[in-house]
Order: structure tokens, then C-alpha cells, then sequence
């Protein structure tokens, strides 16, 4: 006994389910991919280098205290600082050095190479450079002992 138990063929119901499914498909609208997003103009971005440092003169005026010229890119940078020292090593018999950390910078001049005077144009990052700066010179010069 061979009973189709499906009252209709199969052929038909494979056409219908295609037919519905590309009526889906083509209800669909086709995007492309930046449609939904607003597209935004092109914007220029200059290009970037980081500043150049550098100590020119350094001078230590007191026990804790000092002044210094720095370039800073095409400016001459004129600061005072005020450090603190304590000995250090490291940790190896005959490694003692003095160790500086600098507590304060004040900008005191800005000029160009020509000498016109500028306002402090300075941010942080500076400021932790030339601090890093100052260390390293007078560190490397041994221009202090504890």
C-alpha cells in the first residue's frame, strides 16, 4: 500500500516556497555598504612631529635650586627649577651616584631663534620632558653630590 499521505505534489509546494521566498528577497532594497552611514567629508589632518629637546646651558644657583636654557624646537625655553637629591645605586658595589629629582619649573622666557619673546605655549607634556631633561644633565655632568 503506496499512499501519498500529502494531498498535493511536491513540486508545487517546492515552487511556492521559492516563489515566496524571492518575492522576500526582492522586497529587500539593496544597500551598499556606507549607505546607512552619514558620509563624512574629508578632513585634513596635518602632519605631526614630536618636539625636539635639548639643554643648552644648565647652571645650579643654589643648594637646591638652578637655571637653565632649553630648545625646545626653534625656541629657546628659559626656566628656573628647584630639585631635591638623595644617593642611589644600582645595587652593584661602586654604582653610588646622586640621584636628582626635579620638584619645580617655572617658564620664565620664551624666544625664537631671532629673539622675538613669545607667551607660554607650554602644556604638561612639556613640562615632564624638560623636567626629565634637567635630570638627566645634571645626573650625567654630576653637577651635584648628596
Amino acid at each position: 500500500m503506496n499512499v501519498n499521505t500529502i494531498p498535493f505534489n511536491h513540486i508545487k509546494v517546492t515552487g511556492f516556497t521559492a516563489l515566496f521566498l524571492i518575492a522576500g528577497l526582492a522586497s529587500c532594497e539593496y544597500k551598499t555598504a556606507q549607505s546607512g552611514f552619514a558620509s563624512k567629508p574629508y578632513t585634513f589632518t596635518p602632519q605631526t612631529q614630536p618636539s625636539d629637546y635639548g639643554v643648552q646651558t644648565a647652571k645650579i644657583t643654589g643648594k637646591t635650586s638652578g637655571i637653565a636654557v632649553i630648545k625646545l624646537d626653534d625656541f629657546r625655553v628659559t626656566v628656573s627649577f628647584d630639585f631635591e637629591t638623595h644617593p642611589d645605586s644600582y645595587g652593584v658595589q661602586g654604582s653610588e651616584f646622586t640621584a636628582v629629582d626635579v620638584t619645580q619649573l617655572t617658564i620664565n622666557e620664551i624666544t625664537d631663534i631671532n629673539g622675538k619673546s613669545y607667551s607660554d605655549f607650554t602644556d604638561y607634556n612639556d613640562h615632564r620632558n624638560i623636567n626629565a631633561l634637567l635630570k638627566g644633565f645634571i645626573e650625567r655632568n654630576k653637577l651635584v653630590e648628596a
